[in-house]
């Protein structure tokens, strides 16, 4: 084997992880795991994660998203539903997650079924953006062209007077939603440079688990 069969796997494929050997009984505590192991090794934006979805009719679109959490029900993001992505998971209301962590060599994928979280708790994700952020969302709309000769600096504009208006305080526009994918499938991939990568998938049966090992 070359140096170039294996330049794009760079990272550190001596983790310890024994949980290909041993695995846990639900994939949701194990993933936290990864996060915050992952947070600890320097890997760079770890929750920024691909989103695919698909419209009523199967066309499949995907984006990267920044996932605010995961938590024991699943991974949660927020995004309005007027863009492509929220008219697609209101007509289809299933995704897939993937994130790969290049400086460990792990990969994270997630498949499953989208909720839509309450205003309380859209409020509360909305409310842990940073202003100059909320103020963007409120008042773009998202994937939209610009219609005639508007342009970019007055959307910047825009968003200044609602800082100047709002402080700190700019309200969820009412499109703005979380959402949670709760998992019905969960892969987890440490990739090594002769090409047998370590796989562990978790698929959802009844009220638990199924865990299996995955050739490369």
């Amino acid at each position: 084997m070359t140096n170039a069969d294996h330049a794009s796997l760079s990272g550190d494929e001596t983790l310890d992880l024994p949980e290909f050997d041993a695995p846990p009984s639900a994939p949701l505590p194990l993933a936290q795991r990864w996060l915050a192991e992952a947070r600890e090794r320097g890997v760079r934006e770890p929750l920024s994660m691909t989103l695919a979805t698909a419209s009523a009719d199967g066309v499949v679109s995907a984006r990267t998203v920044d996932v605010k959490r995961i938590d024991d029900r699943g991974l949660v993001f927020g995004s309005s539903t007027e863009s492509p992505k929220g008219r697609q998971l209101g007509e289809n209301p299933h995704a897939a997650l993937q994130v790969y962590w290049r400086e460990t060599m792990q990969q994270l994928r997630f498949e499953g079924r989208i909720e839509t979280l309450t205003d309380g708790e859209s409020d509360a994700l909305f409310a842990d953006r940073s202003p100059k952020s909320r103020a963007a969302t409120a008042v773009a709309h998202q994937s939209v062209p610009f219609a005639g000769a508007s342009t970019l600096a007055e959307l910047i504009e825009e968003a200044d007077a609602l800082l100047d208006r709002f402080g700190d305080d700019v309200p969820r526009p009412s499109g703005w939603v979380a959402y949670r994918v709760v998992p019905e499938a969960v892969e987890f991939w440490h990739g090594s440079r002769d090409r047998m990568h370590r796989r562990l998938r978790y698929v959802a049966v009844g009220d638990g688990w199924r865990a299996e090992r995955l050739q490369p």
